[in-house]
């Protein structure tokens, strides 16, 4: 996906963001960075506008004021040509997974191929069995979602998701609805595609132990504020930030990862 070339600078940049539906603004002056090949973690209390922001980056809502650009390129200042371009270099697991129920995983991890390419159904039948073997899901491609535990779905559009090679992945509440077990297989999964693809990954999490355990950095939202009020790596933000809130979250998230030592 670099063309041989070694790229510089941020994956994405958000830029003096405001976004919100209606009358109603959620965020407002968001500005952050994430880099090349980066684990990077959303997190804030319930309503704080992670959801909102992540509509934002993924193309479904444009921001109100401001810029989200991936590789430079603004995702909203160019035609649906372009646009859509950006988009087919991104993967996107939504928190439920979103699996087409009448359709097995393996027409479910077609999808995009079937949508972006013009693979024959033989080059597209062995993709689908490359990206579901890397999640663990080997064999399962004549399987209806329905059959799957709800790990194994989050797998499966983990496939469906990396079925392009895309260069940057955003999960949407990852861990939701999955038992402590299958979400930490998850987080290690999520490592995994980034030692191995060199994939840039973002995160909209609440989850305390992910976000200790994955996230190189991590910005966090204020729900009263509407806007960012921390930026950094967790164990910084435990012991350095200058807001209680902030110092308070990531403290919790601390003290839960000591306890399981």
């Amino acid at each position: 996906m670099l063309d041989g070339k070694t790229k510089t600078g941020p994956m994405v940049e958000v830029v003096n963001v405001t976004c919100g539906y209606g009358n109603t603004v959620v965020l407002e002056n968001v500005s952050f960075s994430v880099a090349r090949g980066e684990v990077f973690f959303v997190v804030g209390r319930s309503g704080c506008g992670k959801s909102t922001l992540l509509r934002n980056m993924i193309g479904l809502q444009d921001p109100r004021a401001g810029e989200i650009r991936f590789d430079g390129q603004t995702l909203s200042g160019g035609g649906q040509r372009e646009r859509r371009k950006l988009l087919r270099r991104m993967g996107i697991l939504y928190q439920s997974s979103a699996l087409w129920s009448t359709m097995t995983v393996g027409e479910n991890v077609a999808l995009p191929l079937e949508e972006h390419t013009r693979l024959t159904r033989a080059e597209m039948r062995e993709l689908v069995a490359m990206k579901l073997g890397m999640v663990g899901l080997a064999g399962v491609e004549g399987v209806y979602p329905e059959a799957l535990s709800g790990g194994m779905r989050k797998r499966a559009a983990l496939a469906r998701a990396l079925i392009l090679d895309p260069e940057i992945l955003f999960f949407d509440e990852p861990s939701a609805g999955l038992d402590p077990v299958s979400a930490r297989n998850l987080d290690r999964l999520i490592l995994q595609t980034r030692e191995s693809l060199g994939t840039t990954i973002v995160v909209v999490s609440h989850d305390l132990e992910s976000i200790c355990t994955v996230a190189d950095r991590v910005v966090m939202l204020g729900r009263d504020e509407k806007t960012l009020i921390a930026t950094g790596r967790p164990r910084d933000l435990a012991g350095e930030s200058e807001n209680p809130h902030v110092r308070e979250f990531f403290q919790g998230t601390m003290t839960q990862k000591a306890k399981e030592v």
